[in-house]
């Protein structure tokens, strides 16, 4: 029985925090898709690692994904995820999940454009 309770501490809980318009759009993409309440609950008033208190709805792991792809091509879309391992304790940010690939950050634009500087420095050198 101890596996159990072990496999249930390991257990990771996704939650989406989001605006009225996102949540009105979830809940009709989830109907869609089949998932009613038994896939999805809210939960409101949960306790965050920030110390707030967050209305938040539990969502299938799978779902993440999805939700992603979406409000990258939808700005109208407001969310914010949270996990949570094991079943019981407060919520923690997901921003890995939403951060910008490295590649499109500033500070990796302007390291590309040093090391293109360098490179062509030496091949004028050799030349």
């Amino acid at each position: 029985m101890s596996d159990i309770k072990e496999k249930a501490s390991r257990l990771v809980q996704w939650f989406v925090e989001c605006d009225a318009f996102t949540n009105e759009s979830l809940e009709r993409e989830l109907s869609a898709r089949g998932l009613g309440s038994d896939h999805v609950s809210k939960h409101v008033d949960m306790p965050g690692s920030d110390g707030k208190l967050h209305d938040v709805l539990a969502i299938p792991s799978n779902f993440v994904r999805r939700l992603k792809d979406a409000k990258a091509n939808d700005r109208r879309f407001q969310f914010r995820f949270w996990k949570r391992n094991g079943s019981k304790g407060v919520v923690y940010p997901a921003d890995f999940v939403e951060k910008k690939p490295l590649s499109r950050t500033a500070e990796a634009q302007r390291i590309i454009a040093r090391l293109d500087a360098i490179k062509k420095e030496k091949t004028a050198r050799k030349k």
